[in-house]
């Protein structure tokens, strides 16, 4: 038998060996007997806080689900604007499922940003090019995020729903503590001023920076591109909050539209100080918490989030990840 026939009759062995590896049993074995004992001990509790939500209303889940679509065709033509080139929509929306499914292991987003500039260098754009294309993307959202919160804010007024946008960054802030996230904005600060001032840093990355400022020059010298871009930014924006809101709606939650958009706007960035993918674990308590606030009922408004997060987070994976794969097969990615 040859070598590589050998590898090939160990490889499943070798994969599947972590199953009997001692850890992996003892690992087993207190967790299978711990949840059964939870489920136990609190069922009787979760029974009865689950009876009183309501049966959600099924048109409106629908209406989450085409609007979460709508967010990835947003985030296309944006990548189309930003980069200049005559990039096919359906490829780059089916990039950005695959982007989606990247961002569900890494932080701060940043296995999207790898898998967009991994696009773009493949359509035969620099690697300043792309760069710079990726931080506009991510430049015009930011804006489009503080406009967005500038906007309801004054559109909010004295409408009482001070409450409930100052209820997520209470909630948050308890969790996470003021301590631990003015110690990693100065952190990130010093890191900043280190490399300015390190010379060999400097040297790498001012050519790249100078193509960079090239490239947003030329994107903002194009008006058509910049509206897109524009235009595709907010679009991002008004389908999460539709999105949201028509869960809010499907549980019978009776909080208006601006209202969502506000506690969606505030919590998503108080949530942004919790370093994990997708802020999984603070954006779910901050939205309920503001829509609880806002005159939601609490175990609905609960369940309204988690339903919110299974459809436009959870349930983009599958495709995205089929996405990968032909992508990566056609040699896309």
């Amino acid at each position: 038998m040859s070598p590589l026939a050998l590898s090939g009759t160990l490889r499943p062995r070798l994969r599947m060996g972590w199953l009997r590896h001692p850890w992996t049993l003892v690992v087993v074995a207190l967790a299978v007997p711990t949840a059964v004992m939870l489920v136990m001990r609190f069922r009787t509790e979760v029974g009865a806080r689950l009876s009183s939500v309501p049966v959600p209303t099924w048109p409106w889940l629908v209406a989450c689900g085409l609007a979460s679509s709508c967010f990835f065709l947003a985030n296309g033509l944006a990548l189309r604007a930003a980069s200049g080139l005559p990039l096919r929509l359906r490829t780059a929306v089916a990039v950005q499922l695959a982007a989606a499914a990247a961002n569900r292991v890494l932080p701060a987003g940043l296995g999207a940003i790898a898998v967009n500039i991994r696009y773009l260098e493949r359509q035969k754009l620099t690697c300043s090019a792309c760069l710079s294309a990726v931080a506009a993307v991510k430049i015009v959202f930011a804006l489009a995020h503080v406009g967005g919160i500038a906007l309801t804010a004054a559109l909010v007024g004295g409408s009482g729903t001070q409450d409930a946008v100052i209820a997520p960054i209470r909630s948050v802030t308890a969790s996470v503590g003021s301590g631990p996230a003015l110690g990693g904005v100065a952190l990130c600060l010093v890191g900043c001023v280190v490399a300015g001032l390190h010379p060999r840093i400097r040297g790498r990355l001012g050519p790249a920076l100078r193509g960079a400022g090239q490239h947003l020059a030329l994107l903002a010298r194009s008006p058509r591109r910049t509206a897109v871009l524009l235009l595709s930014a907010a679009a991002t924006k008004v389908t999460q909050i539709v999105a949201l809101a028509t869960c809010v709606w499907a549980f019978g939650g009776s909080v208006s539209l601006l209202s969502v958009a506000t506690i969606y706007l505030v919590g998503a960035v108080v949530a942004g100080a919790v370093p994990t993918a997708g802020n999984i674990g603070a954006l779910e308590p901050a939205l309920a918490i503001g829509l609880a606030a806002a005159g939601g009922d609490a175990v609905s408004m609960f369940a309204a989030v988690l339903v919110y997060r299974l459809i436009s987070y959870w349930l983009p994976v599958l495709p995205g990840i089929a996405a990968l794969t032909v992508l990566r097969r056609r040699g896309i990615l």
